[in-house]
């Protein structure tokens, strides 16, 4: 899925004409939360495997290792949930041209992840 709508209409010489913007701000908002998560959930995997996960939660991991492990998680989820609260954090007054400036704000929030552990 792409939230992405937009219509260029071009003269006969392929001259740019207009741009039609027919972007919805709340579904551009859900499509680039989708994505966030999705990454998030990529970097979680990557970070700390699904088994260490359950192993974690089965106390078979403790200890230092427990510590470093939920340590990487918790990186991930704050990153994650700072992009979020940057999404969610852009308003629209109702107008056309305010709609425009809030999708691609919202759109210019991305992915940029770099652990520092």
């Amino acid at each position: 899925m792409n939230a992405s709508k937009k219509t260029v209409v071009c003269d006969q010489q392929g001259n740019v004409l207009r741009v039609i913007d027919d972007r919805e701000v709340e579904i551009v908002r859900a499509y680039r939360l989708s994505r966030v998560r999705k990454r998030a959930g990529a970097a979680i995997e990557s970070a700390v495997p699904e088994y260490k996960q359950r192993n974690i939660a089965l106390g078979l991991i403790t200890g230092a290792e427990k510590t470093q492990l939920l340590a990487k998680l918790n990186e991930v989820r704050d990153y994650c949930n700072g992009l979020e609260d940057q999404i969610n954090g852009v308003s629209w007054n109702g107008k056309a041209k305010s709609k425009h400036e809030a999708c691609d704000e919202i759109e210019s929030v991305s992915w940029a992840f770099v652990s520092e552990l």
